[in-house]
């Protein structure tokens, strides 16, 4: 493995562990959220809008989930031929630190469980929570060897959910996302 992505990976491990103090209990992230967000490109302009619903709930041992669903508009709308429908889901138990947590492998009892194998090109995942929001990390090598970070944020609003996303390839922003939603009924 390359002594740069050795030290990316180190450094990226222990950005996880180094933590301010919890502003907000995870309990407070729990709910549903609706709203919009703007995809930008490296050059920061705006290449589609999508519908956001974004689900937050308990895990098991203080651990929690998140399913969201991400819907790409076609000239602003979602009546549209070309209208692309993404649904994804994570779930993370907390390990170590208070604020702490990494991906929790679902197993099922009808399947064989299989061994992580990051190098193969099995994402890493790992979560905090500290005073700027609930934060996902999704770290991958790609076939290439080069690889990829994926940084979700969410943060509390008085009546909602912020959201930033960036997508970094190599040390290169590719992709921004920034949305804005609100607390669903």
């Amino acid at each position: 493995m390359p002594r740069l992505l050795v030290h990316c990976l180190v450094a990226l491990f222990c950005f996880g562990l180094a933590m301010p103090a919890v502003a907000a209990g995870l309990a407070d992230y729990f709910g549903s959220y609706v709203g919009v967000a703007e995809v930008r490109d490296a050059a920061d302009r705006v290449v589609e809008t999508r519908h956001m619903d974004i689900e937050i709930g308990p895990f098991r041992g203080g651990g929690f989930h998140v399913r969201w669903v991400n819907v790409t508009l076609v000239d602003g709308r979602r009546d549209l031929p070309g209208v692309q429908r993404r649904v994804a889901e994570v779930t993370f138990e907390p390990k170590g630190r208070r604020g702490f947590f990494v991906e929790a492998r679902v197993v099922s009892p009808f399947t064989q469980r299989e061994e992580m194998a990051p190098m193969a090109g099995d994402p890493v995942r790992w979560a905090k929570l500290d005073d700027d929001g609930l934060h996902v990390f999704s770290f991958v090598v790609l076939p290439n060897g080069r690889y990829e970070l994926q940084i979700y944020t969410r943060r509390l609003t008085d009546d909602g959910l912020d959201l930033f996303f960036e997508r970094v390839v190599d040390g290169d922003t590719l992709r921004r996302i920034d949305g804005r939603t609100i607390r669903a009924d």
